[in-house]
This record gives structure tokens, C-alpha cells and sequence, in this order.
């Protein structure tokens, strides 16, 4: 038995299709990096471990389908999540355009103090950037963002990094007593799962 204080948040990852949300929440839980793209049929869901500020914080983090026809289920999977990430492929421009629709999508959702992480993937492919300074900056100004980062799956930049201050914002938004508890209930080994 242990007395460690424990925390428990759900938070949700969304984007276009193909952006690489998949490979970042594989990247966070196994530090493995898989070329072969496969499609994410509704929602899969990773769990992992963050110790932040001595508390160890669990991130139920579910990854969110990014193809049209999943649309309709997207406030489902956001329901109660405390945290948002939003995932753009930096050489894709429309991916970083079709955010504000993401976020109306399932805001609705969202916990209303819930930390907006924006997250640029594949920055190992910065030399084919279509997406610059100037819109990241606006976006972040329209939708409140709490922090931005640039990430890469394949090198892992950025990406601890990303999950380790929505950890810590997690943490400063929530009181002690509302995310303990539900950390009491939760019992999940680190990792992928997938929603049917």
C-alpha cells in the first residue's frame, strides 16, 4: 500500500485525420515511434503516469477520430474531459485552419476551466512547413490557448514536455479534492486502449 497522493484527469486529443495524434500519444506511453499509419475508428484511449510536483498524475488521454464520419460522436468522447489538446500537421495548412471547428465540435464537453494545449506535429519536417508564427499566434489568441508546443514522434521532441504541463495545469486548475477522488476510483495500467 501506498500514500502517494494520486490525481486522475481525463483529457482529449483532436484534429484532422492523419495529423499524427496517434503517434504522439503512442510516442507519450511507449516511447515508440511507428511508421504504418492506421486509422483511428472512433476513439482510442492511452494511459499514462506523469509525477508532477510530487503527485502522480494519470492522464486518461482519448484520441479522437479524425475523420468526417466520426463527428457526430465527438462531444461523446469529450464529455467530462478536463483537458484539451489540439493537434495540427505543420506541413498541412488546412489542418491548422479546421482547428476552430474541432474545438466548437466538442467544447460543449468540456469541463469549463479545462487547459488548451495546441500541439504542432512533425516538426522534424519543419523545412515544408505551410503553417507559420504569425497564424499560430492568432489561434492562440482566439481560442485562449494555454500552451503551445512543437512536436515530432519520430525524435520525441516536444512531446514530454506537452504532456508534462497539461499534467501541471491540470494540477493548478483542479482542487486536491475534486481530482484525488476520482483518482481513487480509476484503475488503469499505463498504455492503449481501444474504444469498438
Amino acid at each position: 500500500m501506498t500514500n502517494e497522493q494520486g490525481a486522475f484527469f481525463k483529457v482529449i486529443i483532436i484534429g484532422d485525420g492523419a495529423v499524427g495524434k496517434t503517434s504522439i500519444c503512442t510516442h507519450i506511453t511507449t516511447q515508440e515511434f511507428f511508421a504504418d499509419y492506421n486509422l483511428t475508428v472512433g476513439c482510442d484511449f492511452f494511459i499514462k503516469k506523469i509525477y508532477v510536483n510530487n503527485v502522480s498524475v494519470t492522464l486518461q488521454i482519448f484520441d479522437v477520430g479524425g475523420q468526417d464520419h466520426f463527428a457526430k460522436m465527438r462531444p461523446i468522447f469529450a464529455d467530462g474531459a478536463k483537458g484539451i489538446f489540439l493537434a495540427f500537421d505543420v506541413t498541412r495548412r488546412d489542418s491548422f485552419y479546421n482547428l476552430e471547428d474541432w474545438y466548437e465540435s466538442v467544447k460543449d464537453g468540456l469541463d469549463p476551466r479545462a487547459p488548451k494545449i495546441l500541439i504542432a506535429t512533425k516538426s522534424d519536417l519543419n523545412t515544408e512547413a505551410e503553417v507559420w508564427k504569425e497564424d499560430i499566434e492568432a489561434l492562440k489568441g482566439i481560442l485562449r490557448i494555454d500552451a503551445y508546443f512543437d512536436t515530432s514522434s519520430l525524435t520525441g521532441e516536444g512531446v514530454s514536455e506537452a504532456f508534462e504541463t497539461m499534467a501541471l495545469l491540470l494540477l493548478n486548475r483542479y482542487r486536491p479534492e475534486e481530482y484525488s477522488k476520482s483518482a481513487q476510483k480509476q484503475l488503469f495500467f499505463e498504455g492503449f486502449y481501444r474504444i469498438a
